[in-house]
């Protein structure tokens, strides 16, 4: 006997809650990533702050390989005073649908991954300097932190960038 599968209402809370949960073990290392509309700053900086940390960022094809959906706070607002727009309708029929695979999607917002890729790398651009210190560090070590820290003051500069693009207008498409 088939059990019957319930229809998902997609809710703010709901949303949220999954947000939430998935945030918390998200990584983005060799996924596959859907940024909603609405991004409050540059779209290729964001794009490149996830490929920096090993993901594939995209804006179209919303397909059944993704793995994360980014939203963007924009819509999480939106979303958050009542009004349900035709991206998170779409996101509903699409979990809705026969046989889908749109129930294993994780679910993050804009602004936890600017927040969490910037205590990245603010941690261990304070381990790397605290390792650099240490006096049993081999030069080879030394040249590995160091690069290490460079790429995490590029990832903080490029957080920052991005942060100051969201006082500039931005063209996108918001359906």
């Amino acid at each position: 006997m088939a059990i019957k599968k319930e229809n998902v209402n997609l809710t703010y809370d709901a949303l949220w809650f999954k947000t939430f949960m998935d945030s918390g073990e998200l990584t983005f290392y060799n996924r596959e990533i859907f940024i909603s509309p609405g991004m409050a700053g540059r779209l290729d900086i964001f794009m490149q702050l996830l490929g920096n940390v090993g993901g594939y960022a995209r804006t179209t094809n919303f397909d059944k390989d993704l793995d994360v959906v980014v939203v963007s706070d924009y819509l999480m607002n939106k979303f958050k005073s009542g009004e349900k727009d035709e991206f998170f309708q779409m996101l509903e029929d699409l979990i809705n649908g026969s046989a889908t695979p749109y129930r294993k999607l994780k679910f993050t917002t804009e602004s936890i991954v600017l927040e969490s890729l910037n205590t990245r790398a603010s941690g261990q651009l304070r381990q790397n300097k605290k390792d650099l210190k240490d006096k049993n560090t081999t030069p080879q070590m030394i040249e590995a932190i160091n690069q290490g820290i460079e790429r995490d003051e590029l990832m903080l500069g490029m957080i920052k960038k991005y942060k100051e693009s969201t006082k500039e207008p931005q063209q996108q498409n918001l359906f």
